[in-house]
């Protein structure tokens, strides 16, 4: 959001009575915002005029036994996870980032909801309200996992043996050098 902090707008989101300070756009709060899990390279984006470019995001993971939710049973299970690598995920993301704002004549934004609940956002999401420009954004991952999440109530995870083994001279290359441009029209 153009001229406000992050502490600014969560002050107003708490449920203060805002109106942007732009005669050319208007906010309405308050707004009850619920977001329950962001991964990375994701976002929730409120404003008149959201600008952005050139993320990314890179990850490796290796897990033995995934996560569990809720009321579950395990029970005497093995798992074994081998990733013995000569070279393990090497990551070159050298890119070359273009950004060009133009300004045109002030547009009315008007953005009125009362409520936005996100329960889960995997890599690369985003909520966007309002006047949104984005590129750039790219991510790569790469995971090994022996036992898999466990989601849900009264699940039964009893006796299983997951091996998994990984072994390679090199692992997850990531060559990800691209140029990444874009061309904002911004108001005011």
């Amino acid at each position: 959001m153009i001229g406000y902090n992050r502490d600014h707008i969560c002050n107003r989101i708490r449920g203060v009575e805002c109106r942007e300070m732009k005669d050319s756009n208007a906010m309405n709060f308050p707004v009850n915002l619920q977001v329950g899990s962001v991964q990375s390279c994701s976002g929730v984006f409120i404003g008149a005029q959201n600008v952005t470019y050139g993320w990314s995001s890179h990850s490796k993971s290796n897990v033995g036994f995934g996560s569990v939710q809720s009321s579950n049973l395990i029970y005497r299970n093995f798992t074994v996870l081998q990733d013995q690598d000569s070279i393990d995920t090497p990551i070159d993301d050298r890119d070359v980032h273009v950004f060009t704002q133009t300004h045109r004549k002030p547009q009315i934004t008007n953005i009125g909801f009362q409520s936005m609940n996100v329960d889960s956002m995997a890599q690369n999401a985003g909520v966007f309200v309002g006047d949104s420009n984005l590129t750039g954004w790219d991510t790569h991952q790469k995971s090994n996992t022996g036992s898999g999440a466990i989601s849900g109530n009264r699940n039964a995870d009893i006796g299983n043996v997951s091996i998994n083994c990984d072994q390679d001279f090199i692992d997850a290359p990531i060559n990800d050098q691209d140029i990444k441009s874009g061309l904002f029209h911004r108001s005011g």
